[in-house]
């Protein structure tokens, strides 16, 4: 299932975000500029709250042992952590008392396992919306926050159970207005397996470039030298921190290695078509797919790049 979601009131006072990290901070930066005029809580690492507050990403900060505490407080609680983290948490709010009607969301790249977490810890009183915005940076840390990285941006939506139309139409509304991106509902399964073709594998081909690269550095020096904007554009996301993506990896992990496959089986075709001078069929090919794709994640020029 994918559907394109519509706007509909919704109205929190009190935004929690969990883990104020790059994207953490960036949605309390989207908030603020955007003209949220409710609360926003942090919690999250002494250093990460100490940079969100001294930025005004958020109006007060509290460590993680505080959720139970700020949760009685909280409408709408976000969570920025990586995805076991998340998981977690998830697993740690089901033992706690959670106000009726709380509504919760998360930012992780891969969604059934986080899903699945949610529908069997979560008391029926609450409402759990998986979230993902296709949006990112190979930069990490509240200091790296964007107010304008999830501009026009794809953000799905996942849920746990047959969630109510009208909470997630809600929090559909609420991203577009203040965050400026574009929601739309999935299930998790399908969302898992098209990540790991347009997001998760390419983190893996990215790093295997830089690799051969350096092999062959190794082999003929000066070779990264020459490196420039065709295969500094293509690896740049290569420099991204493997301490989110083995949690990525470790719940996408079956996807991720028939992508590898499929890859390996493409690649294999164009050695023989490069043999025989017969690229240009793949190529063509492949420019025709590219000028048809939507430009998603099209931003405003200070918005960080897409990942």
């Amino acid at each position: 299932m994918t559907t394109t979601m519509t706007i509909t009131q919704y109205n929190p006072k009190t935004v929690t975000i969990c883990s104020v990290g790059l994207l953490g901070g960036s949605i309390g930066a989207a908030l603020k500029k955007s003209g949220f005029t409710g609360k926003i809580i942090g919690l999250s690492s002494e250093k990460s709250l100490k940079t969100a507050l001294a930025l005004d990403l958020i109006d007060d900060g509290y460590p993680y042992s505080h959720l139970e505490q700020i949760i009685p407080q909280t409408d709408l609680l976000i969570l920025c952590s990586p995805i076991l983290a998340i998981v977690e948490t998830i697993e740690a709010l089901g033992k706690m008392d959670l106000p009726r009607g709380l509504v919760i969301t998360d930012i992780g790249s891969t969604k059934k396992v986080i899903t699945e977490t949610a529908q069997k810890h979560l008391p029926k009183s609450v409402h759990f919306i998986g979230g993902h915005p296709m949006a990112g940076s190979e930069k990490s840390g509240p200091g790296a926050s964007d107010p304008y990285i999830f501009q026009n941006a794809i953000y799905v939506l996942t849920s746990a159970s047959d969630e109510d139309e009208k909470i997630i139409n809600g929090l559909s509304g609420f991203l577009q207005n203040y965050l400026g991106c574009r929601t739309v509902l999935m299930n998790p399964e399908k969302h898992d397996t098209i990540t790991a073709a347009v997001s998760h594998f390419p983190h893996i081909l990215a790093s295997a470039l830089v690799l051969n690269a350096y092999k062959q550095e190794e082999q003929t020096e000066g070779t990264l030298s020459l490196a420039a904007g065709g295969f500094r554009d293509m690896t740049r996301i290569a420099a991204s921190s493997y301490e989110i993506w083995h949690d990525i990896f470790a719940t996408n992990k079956s996807a991720c290695v028939n992508q590898i496959d499929s890859f390996i089986e493409i690649l294999t075709d164009m050695k023989t078509s490069l043999e025989n001078d017969s690229l240009k069929e793949s190529y063509e090919k492949a420019r025709q797919i590219k000028n048809s794709m939507p430009n998603n994640g099209l931003k405003a020029r200070e918005r960080s790049p897409q990942c």
